[in-house]
């Protein structure tokens, strides 16, 4: 019984000694986004109404959703082609030097018939991967992708 109570107040010294060396190490973790970094940012973007150009763009479609890319200008054109109380979104992931450095998405919730616009600035020898999806809202949860 001695030995335990000795033993107990050195066991919690060793525990608060270690205890800011653990958040110290924490916070000096390397930021998201640096050279050499693979923790991808994670953007979430709301689109505000606008009206696309006529040309330029890069497209796809599903049900609910049409989205395109403006390769000049760096912009999300999302419009809500479905009146079903979700929203039209692109999911996108930007990828410098083979890893992936950021990823986001763009949220129409204007309404269906809508375009919306979301404006983003990509490196010019990055890549894009992106999905055209349905998303409810007020759910929080994807309802399809493709």
């Amino acid at each position: 019984m001695r030995a335990m109570r000795m033993l107990l107040p050195a066991v919690a010294a060793l525990l608060l000694a270690l205890m800011p060396a653990t958040a110290s190490a924490a916070q000096e973790s390397p930021a998201a986004g640096g050279e050499g970094v693979s923790v991808a940012e994670y953007e979430l973007d709301i689109a505000v109404a606008g009206t696309p150009p006529s040309s330029g763009l890069t497209c796809r479609e599903i049900t609910g959703a049409r989205v395109c890319f403006e390769h000049y200008g760096d912009k999300w054109w999302v419009r809500d082609t479905a009146a079903d109380g979700a929203s039209a979104v692109v999911l996108w992931d930007n990828y410098r030097n083979g890893s992936l450095y950021r990823q986001g998405e763009c949220q129409n919730r204007l309404g269906s018939g809508t375009w919306g616009v979301c404006n983003k600035n990509y490196y010019e020898d990055s890549t894009l991967d992106w999905l055209a999806c349905v998303y409810d809202v007020s759910e929080g949860r994807l309802i399809r992708c493709g």
